[in-house]
């Protein structure tokens, strides 16, 4: 099986699989591959919310549901 290409997540940076809809295992964001293109503000469907707020609550030390970060994972 060929290994995938691995990308940043668009909110909290870890290290991730380029696959779709596959969420972060630390923030829970789910990558759709428009975030590049959307604006900051712009709700995204698959995920419920915007990169803004995704990014307010990750600066807060909560995951997109409002659950605490878990702890990050080790990189691959």
């Amino acid at each position: 099986m060929p290994k995938l290409d691995r990308i940043k997540c668009p909110i909290c940076g870890t290290e991730i699989e380029d696959e779709l809809f596959v969420p972060c295992p630390y923030c829970e964001w789910a990558y759709v591959g428009i975030e590049d293109v959307l604006e900051e503000d712009e709700q995204e469907a698959f995920n419920l919310m915007s990169l803004k707020d995704a990014r307010t609550l990750f600066k807060k030390g909560l995951t997109k549901w409002g659950d605490p970060l878990p702890q990050r994972p080790k990189a691959k």
